[in-house]
């Protein structure tokens, strides 16, 4: 039987497509007004816009002494109705004040327990650090009906095709409505005393690299990104691989910009890329479709004298979180 498929139209057509916000600046001044009017952008294509702001209505529902930290679980509200949990962790005995704060969003295959039980957000609440790790929409305790459930199987799913399916006649996507919950956390978070709202970081691996990377990009309260197996090229890793989760797809982004570009709109801010030798979502040419986008972003360091402040580090393995580095690069930046 013959097959007639579409996808390698929609390949040659990317190259055929021009971005609109392609970074080109040549100072500053240029990179600054760039900047604005590409937010903008990103905000009008994922339906940002059309989020609803509403009293948070923070709550504590439990604030446990672990060794070396406090450990916190919270429930609030980033849109009328919508329920966001997460984790809040303090150094210590919880009593110090104007700490450094690092923003946790998780990947796929399970929600925030998959940051805080298995990642370095203890460690980091160890180490002096203020932590969050929230749920992101269709995941974790926010997966929709079809999705949830107890058992191993089931936690590790998500609702992101069911609601990104369901809001795309709103105009709307999931990665912006992630955005816009990192982004009411942060306005709630900003007005507590035990965080210095001016020493604020974002890591992430995977869609959390993904949340970050569109979190630092918009938000300029965001001090230092930290992104591990989500850095590269579109047309590789999303157009060639379009079965990769739902959150990954914004309408009109192919005309609109591509990641090393989103690495420029951080800039001058720090940025550190960790990218592994074997991950498969970087496409079939791998690193090669990784280090064209990194030296997009560095263009923009350049144009500050801050390159030190991209860091791009590569490990020999695949889809995975190393973190070789990161700890020295957030004393450093944040």
């Amino acid at each position: 039987m013959n097959y007639y498929t579409c996808k390698e139209y929609y390949e040659k057509k990317f190259n055929l497509v021009k971005r609109e916000f392609s970074f080109c600046a040549k100072t500053k001044e240029e990179h600054q007004l760039w900047q604005q009017k590409a937010k903008n952008r990103l905000i009008k294509i994922t339906g940002m816009d059309q989020c609803v702001k509403t009293e948070p209505q923070a709550e504590c529902q439990y604030s446990l002494q672990q060794e070396g930290y406090i450990e916190e679980y919270w429930l609030m509200q980033t849109e009328p109705g919508v329920i966001m949990p997460f984790y809040f962790l303090k150094p210590g005995n919880g009593s110090s004040k104007n700490c450094p704060f690092v923003l946790n969003p998780h990947g796929h295959g399970g929600g925030k327990e998959n940051t805080f039980r298995a990642w370095f957000a203890v460690e980091l609440a160890r180490s002096g650090y203020c932590v969050a790790c929230p749920d992101t929409r269709g995941s974790g305790q926010r997966r929709e009906q079809w999705q949830q459930g107890e058992e191993e199987e089931k936690k590790r799913m998500n609702s992101h095709r069911e609601i990104q399916q369901m809001i795309l006649g709103f105009g709307q996507c999931m990665v912006g409505l992630a955005v816009w919950d990192l982004m009411c956390l942060l306005d709630i978070l900003c007005e507590w005393d035990c965080i210095d709202k001016n020493r604020i970081a974002c890591a992430g691996m995977s869609g959390g690299g993904q949340q970050t990377i569109w979190l630092a990009a918009l938000d300029n309260r965001v001090k230092a990104a930290i992104t591990s197996g989500y850095f590269y090229g579109f047309q590789d890793s999303l157009v060639s691989l379009p079965g990769n989760c739902a959150c990954n797809f914004v309408p009109n982004m192919w005309r609109t910009m591509d990641m090393g570009d989103m690495g420029a709109l951080i800039a001058p801010r720090a940025l550190f890329i960790e990218s592994g030798e074997k991950d498969h979502l970087e496409g079939a040419r791998g690193l090669a479709n990784v280090y064209p986008q990194v030296e997009i972003a560095r263009k923009a360091f350049a144009l500050y004298q801050e390159e030190e402040k991209l860091v791009h580090s590569i490990h020999n393995g695949g889809h995975e979180w190393r973190g070789g580095g990161m700890l020295d690069f957030l004393e450093k930046n944040v």
